[in-house]
């Protein structure tokens, strides 16, 4: 039985027609190529690397030669004149032996030459195969008829990359007028947290989306744009006092407001935000450091606003009792001010949660974010490998909205029990949340503020497999520093479940901000999703961990509905599986970006070149047939 191996015995049989040739054009053949005599670009020392493996090994001691001969299958009978424009390592080297052992030619090409170039050296060497990141096919199949090429010879395509949208792989067939196929890259840490992510986001939308039967999205919008209006009108109806704001169009310095109105100090930075969002939705205007109202409020204003989003609530978005705990911290503003009326008394009147459950339990868009995170924290905690607890921390937890329906999915997992630690800048929120969630064996609770970590009695010290953050961005003086926070307290390949406004929400402005706080900050206005998304991008500072955003850089994803390509029953199947073991290209230096969807080993997907038309247009644009 012959020893040698396979590829070493191809070689030979070339002899001295040509095996390779290298980025200066001359050809090598098949002898020089088994003494090493081959040009000093990468691919072909590359290439030259494995043939004197191959030369020292055995036909039974080669591991690489079952993969080989694979390729060589999938690349199909001869002539062969094979372009390779992937990186000169793994799966590159490994397509440019494949066609040695099938008897073939490897051409070396630059991935880096202009689109254009590449495809004009496609046709002068006259390549029957290319090989080559998907990225890098759909911009030669952007390119124009002005650079149409000959390319009568070519007839198979194989590029490298994410799953492709189908109408990416129909305008590559039509550019090249060969089959294309695609080539799946094995499973990548990026691609099984990416399959992790998408199964969550399906379990937290299939549970979430009944809380909002019968709500519509105008019913929201109106009551908003109410919301906003009386809102509003009670921030300006309050700051009105001893002739200030009164007379439309005469200016008040910010330190007259602030004297007439008798705001306490604590207060003042607040006051500065109400009358920029007062500027902005144009009840006031500013000129310089003076402010004038655009025209007068009176108190039956306000009521007839407060009436008219009461009137778009009830009944439809939430409890009466959530509106009318917002009207009563609205006409008691002034009081608020001042610091007479403490917040903690409307938010817990006479002691009683019952407000407090309310805003955590009888509102529609309430219900439905705790469903969203608890049907999140339930999947993955499903997944979670252990040995020891999954570790959750919740930020912010406020009126603990969503703090009892996440305890109650995690209650169902026993094997490895959860260790959730529930955590508010307020000793008042968290009293109230634990009078409204009670004790549970798996739940901590901590007084911690993201925004100033040395406030809290140090108990948060991560890191943590989850963490839920409402409006952590939203409220925070430094985004990019509330990010980096974020992340840092992630274990690696945690998850961050993070809940932002997309807009201002103005009722905060005349509750929230008043409720005391360990160390309170300026509200600041919301930070902008593309504002918010770099910040998380860039990922935590020194000891941070790994994180799992919402959003992935690159590429857009590529999830279309499968459906079957045409081909030609000589040519490649639809679907054609390789062995395991081959290097994806993101670990070979690869071009290509984007999202890696789930797969467990390498497959190709074939397409089939349209026939030409009657007029001989040709079979596309980048591609002319004789």
């Amino acid at each position: 039985m012959d020893s040698v191996p396979p590829l070493v015995t191809a070689l030979r049989g070339l002899a001295e027609r040509p095996a390779l040739i290298g980025d200066d054009g001359r050809p090598v053949s098949g002898a020089a190529l088994l003494t090493g005599a081959v040009p000093a670009d990468a691919l072909s020392q590359a290439v030259a690397a494995r043939v004197r493996a191959a030369r020292a090994a055995t036909r039974e001691s080669d591991p690489h030669e079952r993969r080989l001969r694979y390729w060589a299958s999938v690349l199909g009978p001869l002539p062969i004149r094979h372009t390779v424009l992937l990186p000169p390592t793994g799966l590159g080297v490994e397509l440019a032996l494949a066609t040695l052992l099938a008897g073939g030619t490897v051409v070396h090409g630059d991935p880096d030459r202009p689109p254009a170039d590449l495809l004009a050296d496609l046709a002068r060497s006259r390549s029957t195969h290319l090989s080559l990141p998907s990225e890098l096919l759909w911009r030669i199949s952007e390119l124009g008829d002005q650079h149409a090429q000959e390319l009568d010879d070519l007839r198979r395509v194989l590029h490298v990359g994410p799953e492709p949208r189908q109408q990416d792989v129909y305008a590559a067939v039509e550019a090249l007028g060969a089959v294309v196929a695609h080539v799946r890259t094995p499973r990548s840490d990026a691609e099984s947290a990416d399959t992790a992510l998408r199964k969550v986001a399906a379990a937290a939308t299939d549970a979430a989306w009944k809380r909002l039967i019968g709500v519509t999205a105008e019913q929201a919008r109106v009551f908003t744009a109410r919301l906003d209006a009386a809102v509003l009108s009670s921030m300006l109806l309050a700051l009105r006092r001893d002739g200030v704001l009164e007379e439309p169009g005469r200016g008040h310095p910010l330190p007259e407001i602030l004297g007439a109105a008798r705001v306490a100090p604590a207060h003042h930075r607040l006051v500065g935000r109400w009358l920029a969002e007062l500027t902005r939705h144009g009840l006031t205007t500013r000129r310089g450091e003076l402010f004038a109202a655009t025209r007068p409020v009176h108190p039956s204003d306000a009521a007839r606003a407060w009436q008219s989003a009461a009137d778009a609530w009830t009944g439809r978005l939430g409890s009466a009792t959530v509106i009318d705990h917002l009207r009563t911290a609205a006409e008691r503003l002034p009081a608020l001010l001042t610091g007479e009326q403490q917040a903690a008394a409307l938010l817990l009147p006479k002691g009683s949660t019952r407000v407090v459950e309310a805003l955590a339990t009888r509102t529609a868009a309430g219900r439905y974010r705790a469903a969203v995170l608890a049907a999140a924290l339930r999947r993955i905690a499903a997944d979670h490998p252990g040995p020891g607890p999954l570790r959750v921390l919740e930020l912010a937890a406020g009126t603990g909205a969503a703090t009892g329906e996440i305890t109650r999915a995690l209650a169902d997992r026993t094997a490895p029990a959860a260790d959730y630690l529930c955590t508010d800048p307020s000793d008042l929120l968290l009293a109230a949340v634990r009078a409204r969630v009670g004790r549970h064996p798996h739940l901590r609770y901590a007084r911690f503020d993201l925004h100033d970590p040395g406030s809290g009695p140090g108990a948060v010290t991560g890191p943590f497999d989850v963490v839920v953050a409402d409006g952590a961005l939203a409220c925070a003086p430094d985004p990019d520093l509330a990010a980096r926070r974020l992340t840092a307290l992630l274990a690696p390949g945690g998850w961050l479940l993070l809940n932002e406004p997309v807009r201002t929400r103005l009722e905060f402005l005349v509750r929230d901000a008043f409720l005391p706080h360990p160390h309170p900050h300026d509200p600041g206005p919301t930070p902008t999703r593309p504002a918010r998304r770099p910040a998380l991008a860039r990922g935590p500072g020194p000891g941070g961990g790994a994180h799992r955003p919402g959003r992935h850089r690159g590429r857009p994803p590529r999830h279309p509905a499968r459906r079957p390509a045409p081909r030609r029953p000589d040519r490649v199947p639809d679907r054609v599986t390789a062995p395991p073991g081959s290097t994806p290209p993101e670990r070979q230096g690869g071009r290509s970006a984007g999202l890696r969807p789930p797969c467990s080993a390498l497959t190709a997907s074939a397409g089939r070149a349209r026939t030409p038309s009657p007029a001989g247009a040709g079979r596309g644009a980048r591609a002319r047939r004789r």
